[in-house]
């Protein structure tokens, strides 16, 4: 797996000059005020590996992916904006670039990369805080969908659809033939002609056979090549013109009953499509609740996709949190969404009738293609059949109207075919081919040659379409039964990836929601009335009762945890090409003990992972800064200017760096309130570790102790603990005059203080902080109680070098 060695990016958004980011494939946390260029960094990255940046894509920007708004405004036409990324994998290194003219280019054209590209775009690389609630807050169909596009199941779920749409369409396609209807009308035409039926070729011979016998050619019929050489032998030149005669009609007649043995479906089909529009249309909200639904779920997307960021509604303007809005949206279009199924039943029934009608309407216009009908006695039967068209055309005029129209469509009993007027006419049609072929009764050999003829096209032809209804029954089993074991296997093997990633996610979340009442959550599969895999849902127990439905008992910062736990046992799941991925901003809604805990997630979980961490927030960044630096991270600031865009100053990996940097530039600037915070920074810490007690403060006002509160505790516990470290600690010091300094300099004041002045009291605070911290390498930490020695009644640190003696 792949980590990233350097990054350098010019002219993409924010970023105008040449940014450098040397990470030899370490993990970083960067800090920058909300628009100083952390999610330019981002976007570029994204735009490397994925060729677009969806929340910058748009109808205005789609054909070009975004990159019109990627490539940074100011830089000359003249140069190219881009990014390089070095990987560890040198293989995989190149630039990629966007021109003026927002054609993109990529220096690596090798199979390696393009593979290492096309196996990255299933791969979670990058969280936003905008994407963060995005599978937590996402419909169960979204859900499921999303899923499997990220554990490589869309293929599987494809190959799925492939099957159960394949056999739905074979059993569409048998049921528009009717093969039933089709066999049976061949059937008449073999009676008529043979007087008697023949469904095997035995009983077309023996038929045949006692046809032929007043010829007495002194041949049986024994095959179909017998068939053929006796009405060769038999065939006169003269009846031609009636035979064509005779074949016209009885076609005519033939395709009419085909089209009489659908005559009940279609009027069927009308009669479940006219009960289920009238039902919709009859109640006029039904109409506006669908014309809402479009609404609704437009208004879903734009949320979802981030167009809005800001927490507000978007149509009224009032705040609204955004997670909440998200919430009403689903369920008002899940309380719509039987109404958009009673439409969709509705188009599945519009669609049923339009493929019988359209199989019949083809049969006319086979028929109408007759030369026979051009003939002037052919102008009454050519006008019924018309009729008979005009008649299909009908009901797809009803089809075409609107639900939304005012005019209803028509009812059953006044959109109908004739069905007596069609039987009629093919009746009629046959007796005048019956009659023609007997006509000429003189000539024995004619009738015989002209029904052995007929008998036997329409017995080829009943074969035919036997075997072709074989066929299709036959493929319609095999892709059902294929259809049913595969989704068994599907499902056992989601059922088997669920539960494991169900674990990872439940793990993640717990470890930063430690002693709460949610518990045990899990992705459960969601099937329809037909037993297909429909979607998945989020379960949990609330205290210890199965619910589902995180947005209904999760707050926002839970349902936060909940989305990240989410995002990362994605990628240590599925992220199988690269050892990296980038966190843009994600903590906003995090209060202090989810952040720390989520800092611990981090560096426990994912130590040998490349993490890109970006935080605008200076109390998060301190916060983690202290405990990662010692890990290995990097830590660098972004700030913005107009003149290079996005640069980089070098980290303040704390509040100590950035009074040492002071120091050494000679800047009074703000050092003394720098002093003051790092002072009572650092005294919380010791507090906490030697369990020093302080006043009881309701929720974020206990973070806000000020230091002189905090050195009289530390003094009153060490005080009752041991005389030792009381007098090497000399707190007492700090709470007179360097402390007066400290606090009137980190205010309006008409004093006046000198670098002199402050180096003094950091001196102070220091030789204090020094007396309980160890500088030891391998152990640089406090003393505190969890390393009390219960033998010799001491506090020490975590090698035990520094130690005090402390009363039980």
């Amino acid at each position: 797996m792949t980590k990233i060695k350097s990054i350098t990016i010019s002219g993409i958004r924010g970023i105008k000059s040449t940014l450098l980011l040397n990470l030899d494939k370490r993990s970083i946390l960067i800090f920058g005020e909300n628009g100083s260029g952390k999610s330019s960094l981002t976007d570029a990255i994204e735009w490397y590996y994925s060729d677009g940046v969806e929340h910058l894509i748009s109808k205005e920007t789609g054909a070009t992916k975004g990159r019109g708004s990627l490539r940074n405004l100011f830089i000359p036409d003249n140069e190219d904006a881009f990014i390089n990324i070095q990987h560890s994998n040198g293989k995989l290194n190149a630039t990629k670039a966007i021109d003026s003219t927002l054609k993109a280019s990529i220096s690596n054209s090798t199979d390696d990369f393009k593979d290492y590209l096309n196996a990255t775009q299933s791969e979670n690389l990058i969280l936003r805080y905008r994407d963060l609630v995005e599978f937590i807050i996402a419909t169960p169909g979204e859900k499921l969908e999303k899923l499997q596009n990220i554990i490589g199941f869309s293929a599987v779920t494809d190959v799925r659809s492939l099957l159960r749409k394949s056999a739905e369409r074979i059993a569409h396609d048998i049921r528009s033939a009717n093969y039933d209807n089709q066999k049976e009308a061949k059937q008449d035409v073999v009676l008529e002609n043979l007087k008697q039926n023949a469904f095997t070729d035995d009983q077309l011979f023996a038929g045949a056979n006692q046809l032929i016998k007043p010829l007495q050619i002194g041949k049986e019929i024994k095959s179909h090549k017998d068939i053929r050489d006796i009405l060769k032998s038999i065939e006169t030149k003269e009846g031609t013109a009636l035979l064509e005669q005779i074949s016209f009609h009885s076609k005519v007649g033939e395709y009419l009953t085909e089209i009489i043995g659908n005559i009940d479906s279609i009027h069927s089909s009308y009669r479940d499509y006219h009960t289920t529009y009238t039902e919709l249309q009859k109640d006029p909200e039904n109409i506006q609740k669908l014309q809402l639904l479009s609404l609704l779920k437009e208004g879903q997307s734009v949320l979802k996709n981030g167009v809005v960021q800001d927490d507000h509604c978007p149509l009224c303007l009032q705040e609204k949190s955004k997670i909440e809005l998200i919430k009403e949206l689903n369920e008002r279009i899940s309380e719509l969404e039987e109404l958009e199924k009673e439409k969709g039943r509705l188009e599945e029934q519009e669609q049923k009738l339009k493929e019988i009608l359209r199989v019949n309407v083809n049969t006319i216009d086979g028929l109408l293609k007759e030369k026979l009908f051009k003939e002037e006695q052919q102008a009454k039967h050519l006008e019924r059949i018309q009729q008979l068209k005009t008649s299909l055309n009908a009901f797809f005029d009803e089809l075409k109207k609107e639900l939304t129209a005012k005019d209803t469509i028509r009812e059953p009993g006044k959109t109908q075919i004739d069905k007596k007027g069609i039987s009629e006419l093919a009746e009629e049609m046959q007796d005048i081919a019956k009659a023609l072929t007997e006509g000429k009764g003189l000539n024995i050999k004619f009738q015989i040659y002209t029904r052995l003829f007929h008998a036997v096209t329409a017995y080829n032809q009943y074969k035919s379409i036997k075997k072709q209804q074989e066929i299709q029954t036959k493929q319609q089993v095999t892709f059902q039964l294929l259809f049913t074991d595969f989704i068994k296997r599907q499902e056992e093997a989601l059922n088997v990836f669920l539960k494991m990633f169900s674990a990872t996610i439940d793990e993640y979340y717990t470890a930063m929601n430690t002693g709460e009442k949610i518990k045990n959550i899990k992705l459960v599969p969601i099937k329809d009335k037909n037993d297909d895999l429909v979607g998945i849902t989020i379960e949990y127990n609330f205290f210890d009762v199965p619910t589902t439905a995180p947005i209904a008992y999760f707050s926002e910062s839970h349902i936060n945890c909940l989305g990240l736990s989410f995002f990362l046992a994605s990628v240590k799941a599925f992220n199988k090409q690269n050892k990296f991925f980038v966190l843009d901003d994600v903590i906003s809604s995090f209060d202090r003990p989810h952040r720390l805990r989520f800092a611990n997630l981090l560096t426990d979980k994912f130590g040998d992972y490349q993490i890109l961490l970006f935080t605008h927030e200076q109390g998060f960044f301190e916060l983690v800064a202290s405990d990662v630096k010692s890990k290995g991270w990097l830590i660098q600031d972004f700030k913005w200017s107009k003149e290079r865009g996005v640069g980089i100053e070098e980290g303040t990996t704390d509040i100590k760096d950035r009074i040492l940097k002071k120091f050494e530039d000679k800047d009074t600037d703000g050092l003394g309130n720098d002093i003051r915070i790092y002072t009572e920074k650092v005294m919380k810490e010791i507090a906490y570790n030697i369990e020093a007690k302080v006043a009881f403060r309701y929720n974020r006002i206990n973070e806000k102790r000020m230091a002189s509160e905090l050195l009289d505790a530390v003094h009153s516990r060490i005080s009752s603990k041991g005389s030792g470290l009381k007098d090497q600690a000399n707190l007492q010091r700090l709470k007179g005059m360097p402390m007066f300094i400290g606090n009137i300099t980190s205010h309006d004041n008409e004093f006046t203080e000198s670098i002199e002045d402050l180096a003094a009291i950091w001196e102070d605070v220091e030789n204090t902080v020094h007396t309980f911290y160890c500088d030891e390498d391998g152990c640089k930490k406090f003393i505190s109680i969890k390393y009390f020695d219960n033998v010799e009644n001491k506090i020490r640190c975590g090698c035990g070098k520094l130690t005090y003696d402390w009363k039980k």
